[in-house]
């Protein structure tokens, strides 16, 4: 499955193509700060999922979304703002809008939000969390650890819920990845597709 993003914070932009990446598995199509780029992506690339910024200086979000809606008519789109509690969604968007974000709620909205429409999604193969088998091999603390890693806890946020040490809790996370047998980085994702998919 393909994405776009058109965002004018562009920082912005590439935290969320990097989270839907590697998290999602989703394959990036291009980043756009203007709706304007965007028309012209979209006459050379098709999406499946447009990831669009409502707030774009001197142009409507809803330019974007049809030239969206006019290569992909299949395709669905999140919105995102930093205030959603004003906004109400046309009528007209309703079929296509999956979801409305807003961008100060942090990313485990926008994971929860990707990962449910990724699973309405009827050819997509469901991303494999780890087994219960595989989690047979940690102890209960690096199973509190794991879960923590996977709500996007950082270090000292896990070192305070468990009555850690910051340089304990890093020891910890090297333990469980080799008991895995995943780099430092594969410990992330596949704490994450665990909250999203329990075994």
């Amino acid at each position: 499955m393909r994405f776009l993003i058109v965002d004018d914070h562009l920082m912005v932009a590439e935290v969320i193509a990097a989270l839907l990446s590697e998290f999602c598995a989703l394959e990036l199509v291009g980043v756009c700060a203007s709706v304007r780029s965007a028309q012209e992506l979209l006459l050379h690339q098709s999406a499946d999922l447009l990831i669009l910024d409502l707030m774009l200086p001197g142009e409507s979000w809803e330019e974007a979304a049809q030239a969206f809606i006019d290569v992909k008519p299949s395709g669905s789109i999140v919105l995102l703002s930093a205030n959603t509690a004003e906004f109400d969604l046309p009528v007209r968007w309703q079929a296509s809008v999956v979801a409305v974000i807003n961008k100060t709620s942090g990313w485990n909205e926008l994971l929860d939000q990707i990962t449910a429409w990724l699973m309405r999604q009827p050819r997509l193969q469901r991303p494999q969390p780890l087994l219960s088998a595989q989690l047979s091999v940690l102890n209960d603390r690096e199973v509190r650890l794991l879960e923590a890693l996977g709500r996007g806890c950082l270090n000292r946020e896990i070192a305070s819920e468990l009555g850690l040490t910051v340089a304990t809790v890093e020891t910890y996370r090297k333990t469980i990845a080799n008991k895995l047998g995943v780099s430092g980085k594969q410990l992330v994702r596949l704490a994450v597709l665990q909250r999203l998919f329990p075994s």
